[in-house]
């Protein structure tokens, strides 16, 4: 069990290196925060069933922050724009620049490909509409050992 704990451990940690260098961030506390950001908006955009299973495969910080946020009555938007995602991501991150947003968010996007496998992209691929869609199409898998040096 100890042993698991400090593979997720570094994982996450290979995860928030990953975001921070490849999102163009100045810490590891403000990669937390955009991922936090994009994994909630994120959340909101694929279909419930999607996401229990993305949720499944993420580690279980990550994985809150994609389930954490709740509408009682919430239609997913299938035209939603990149803008307004980058735009609804770079709000909960504490930031207001659409155009950096997309910087962090094609880096976490990166990253959590990197812990499910290509079935599981697809379905997210598929729930999200064409402009997010071309986002995380756009976002190659973080590689085994984390952030490229």
């Amino acid at each position: 069990m100890e042993n698991t704990d400090q593979e997720l451990v570094q994982k996450l940690n290979k995860f928030y290196s990953y975001v921070q260098n490849e999102g163009k961030l100045l810490s590891s506390a403000q990669a937390r925060l955009w991922s936090s950001g994009t994994l909630k908006t994120l959340g909101l955009c694929v279909d419930r069933r999607t996401k229990r299973a993305l949720a499944k495969e993420l580690p279980e910080d990550l994985a809150k922050d994609l389930t954490s946020v709740f509408w009682l009555l919430h239609f997913r938007d299938p035209n939603q724009s990149a803008d307004e995602f980058k735009l609804k991501v770079g709000r909960r991150s504490g930031n207001s620049d659409s155009e950096f947003a997309q910087f962090p968010i094609l880096a976490v996007f990166s990253g959590l490909k990197a812990f499910i496998d290509f079935d599981l992209s697809g379905r997210v691929s598929r729930s999200l509409s064409p402009e997010i869609r071309d986002m995380w199409l756009r976002a190659d898998p973080m590689g085994e050992n984390g952030p490229a040096d």
